[in-house]
């Protein structure tokens, strides 16, 4: 059984609640790897076309009499890949014919959500921890084209497995006041009830805030431009993502989350996405897209500082954290 994300639909959140309820997942026949890099390393081992740690995965999972379960929001992307070991076929296609070759049917679950909504905190995201140094249009115009790391045309992403009688497919649509995420992924999974299922404390990925999102995009530019050998620097990275989180919830930025959707460019979305948004629905849930996502109504938050005052101040906390993360770090 995969559950596949996608990207910013409570990843996070579901993948510690599942750490944490081992005994219950085991009383319900579930075999859940519990260390994260276990998840990670299978995925690595997928996309190198290495079914070692799968096979003992399901030899595990037969000896203690489970379904082996994996989380990785990456897989929704890492399936629709080519073949490194099969010309003209994905990542899913081996995976199907290894699992066929055992008898094994695959369970997939994804939650899905409305691309503005996504894209907006995919965004967040992926700025804070400097993957690029884009505008948020420029980054959906980016994704529009090209897909990368943030494609999310449902219907081409998951048609190999929509096609295969070998997987059995659950979507479930992402929206707030839809219930526990991982009670619902749980659910889909065939678990009549989640009593006894231990609650999690809190949700990680909070939305930093449009001055933090502001002090990213800065920070993202300097580092690319001129500090490369920083800006190369996994390690440099995090030190000032973690400073830039830890700032923001200091300073409560997020009561007031980045939002980047304006009118045009919704519509621009919905030229994209529309036609197969609702060609999805249709076949997955036989209804039409807007009745289970409205269209969302534009409220930008503001794009940069609203008074000297203000970029003064996040200018200063800019450089500070700069400074802080170059620590160590030669400018060459």
């Amino acid at each position: 059984m995969l559950h596949v994300g996608i990207h910013k639909t409570a990843s996070t959140y579901i993948q510690h609640r599942l750490k944490r309820n081992q005994p219950f997942l085991r009383q319900h026949g579930l075999l859940y790897p519990k260390k994260r890099r276990d998840h990670l390393r299978l995925v690595k081992a997928l996309r190198q076309g290495n079914f070692r740690p799968w096979g003992k995965l399901l030899e595990r999972a037969a000896r203690k009499g489970c379904r082996p379960l994996v989380s990785a929001e990456i897989l929704s992307l890492v399936l629709a890949e080519p073949s490194r070991c099969s010309p003209g076929a994905t990542v899913l296609t081996d995976l199907l014919r290894f699992l066929s070759a055992r008898g094994v049917e695959l369970e997939l679950v994804a939650f899905l959500r409305d691309q503005p909504a996504y894209l907006n905190s995919r965004y967040t995201q992926l700025i804070k921890r400097f993957y690029f140094a884009s505008s948020f249009e420029r980054y959906v115009a980016h994704t529009m084209r090209v897909g990368g790391e943030s494609a999310c045309d449902f219907e081409e992403l998951f048609a190999e497995a929509l096609a295969s009688p070998q997987v059995r497919c659950s979507f479930l649509p992402f929206r707030s006041g839809d219930g526990d995420p991982c009670e619902r992924l749980l659910q889909a999974l065939g678990l009549a009830s989640c009593t006894g299922l231990q609650p999690l404390d809190q949700r990680a990925n909070a939305q930093p805030g449009w001055q933090a999102v502001w002090i990213a995009q800065r920070l993202a530019r300097r580092l690319r431009d001129q500090h490369p050998q920083a800006w190369r620097s996994p390690i440099c990275k995090r030190r000032i993502r973690e400073a830039l989180e830890r700032l923001a919830q200091e300073q409560g930025w997020q009561a007031e989350p980045f939002q980047g959707l304006n009118e045009p460019l919704l519509a621009r979305l919905e030229e994209r996405y529309g036609a197969s948004n609702e060609r999805f629905a249709q076949r997955v849930w036989g209804c039409s897209w807007r009745e289970l996502f409205p269209r969302p109504l534009p409220q930008p938050s503001p794009q940069a500082p609203r008074d000297r005052a203000e970029r003064r101040a996040l200018l200063a906390v800019a450089e500070r954290l700069l400074a802080e993360g170059l620590g160590g770090v030669s400018p060459g």
